[in-house]
């Protein structure tokens, strides 16, 4: 998966909702607690005044929770412990068991609920609130803390595993350019190869007519089949290493190599309605991607949508290449290059390369449509005649 096609996650809750609903939550334990501290007679403390005071600065620890989360267990635990003070604890334990490791939090929990459940701890402290349910009051906290903390864990495997899917498909998309790249340059090794052999093959021919040609020009002829020469050299030296170990790639595609592709699809079963123009005449790079694009989209819908014809055209124009590949989709595919086929992944760097304009997708009727646009530069690139004195 590309960059630009990575989903965007939402949060349930936007940044300003999240902090309206702690300042929510802390006004609720902050009301609870000092109510509880006015109207109920528990604890130590027998003065309400002074439990109200108590409650709020068991209160006002509660904000350090998520940074110092044990030691606020501790403090609102002996609160609890001392004074009663229920809801402060809730918030602490929880905290713990969320930002802390399990031992630390089953721990604490321990720690207050023993001398909870001792009832002559209770009646000493004036405990009447969780006399008859003291294990399940603070078990609370530790349960729901478990299983924040299991989503919260589970959530972030899975988005781990989803960076490093997206990790590995960024770089197999990678893979496939540089491989595309690469086929790109054994292409243009072998068309440039070819071209600057005949010129020096042609160059040579005209040196040997030594008579007909008068000095100054034959020094040029000559300047010029030596500088030919190097160049083809240095071309070999640089690409050269880029070549298939299978072999060179074939040269620049010909006007029948369309017609062999569409040949070869309905060979193999894929019935392919094709109106293609002639690609003679235009420059080598343009007609290799012609050739690359039109292969790929018979081979994407042969491959995904098997039995589904193929509407295929290549419309050729002065300025540019309009290639329109269409078909039905296949129940189980997406048609002509439907699925994420790393094939397009490699034409749409060709296609990059030559600033043309590659799309993919379904159309308003449901049918799988690639068109691509290639443009042609101003001077196209004609095969250069082979001289009748050539072979002598």
């Amino acid at each position: 998966m590309s960059t630009a096609e990575r989903p965007v996650r939402r949060a349930l809750l936007t940044p300003p909702q999240l902090r309206l609903l702690l300042a929510a939550g802390f006004a609720f334990v902050v009301v609870k607690s000092v109510r509880a501290a006015l109207t109920e007679q528990a604890g130590l403390v027998t003065s309400p005044a002074a439990s109200a005071v108590v409650a709020v600065v068991l209160c006002a620890v509660l904000p350090l929770c998520r940074r110092m989360p044990v030691a606020v267990a501790a403090v609102t635990g002996a609160g609890f412990l001392l004074e009663s003070q229920l809801w402060p604890v809730f918030i602490a334990l929880y905290a713990v068991t969320v930002w802390r490791s399990r031992v630390v939090a089953v721990a604490l929990t321990g720690a207050v609920f023993v001398p909870a459940a001792f009832g002559p701890y209770r009646e000493l402290v004036n405990m009447p609130q969780v006399m008859l349910f003291p294990c399940a009051v603070l078990a609370v906290p530790l349960a729901v803390g478990l299983a924040a903390r299991s989503q919260r864990d589970l959530t972030g495997s899975l988005a781990r595993q989803l960076e490093h899917l997206e990790a590995a498909n960024r770089l197999r998309d990678e893979q496939v350019r540089m491989a595309e790249r690469a086929r790109i340059a054994r292409e243009m090794h072998d068309v440039l190869a070819h071209r600057l052999s005949l010129l020096v093959l042609h160059t040579g021919v005209l040196q040997r007519r030594g008579e007909a040609v008068p000095e100054p020009v034959r020094e040029r002829l000559d300047l010029l089949r030596t500088t030919s020469a190097h160049a083809l050299d240095d071309l070999r030296d640089l690409l050269g290493a880029l070549r298939d170990h299978e072999g060179p790639v074939p040269l620049a595609p010909t006007a029948d190599d369309l017609p062999a592709l569409v040949a070869e699809s309905e060979r193999a079963g894929t019935r392919v309605r094709a109106r293609t123009d002639d690609l003679a005449g235009l420059p080598a790079a343009v007609r290799l991607a012609a050739h690359r694009i039109v292969q790929e989209a018979l081979t994407n819908a042969r491959k995904h949508a098997p039995g589904m014809p193929v509407d295929l055209t290549v419309a050729v124009t002065g300025t540019t290449v309009a290639i329109r590949a269409e078909n039905e989709c296949g129940v189980a595919a997406e048609g002509a290059g439907g699925s994420r086929g790393y094939g397009l992944v490699g034409i749409a760097e060709r296609v990059a390369a030559l600033h043309g304009e590659l799309t993919t997708g379904r159309a308003a009727d449901g049918r799988f449509v690639l068109t691509a646009e290639l443009p042609v530069p101003v001077h196209p690139v004609e095969e250069p005649p082979v001289l009748s004195g050539a072979a002598r």
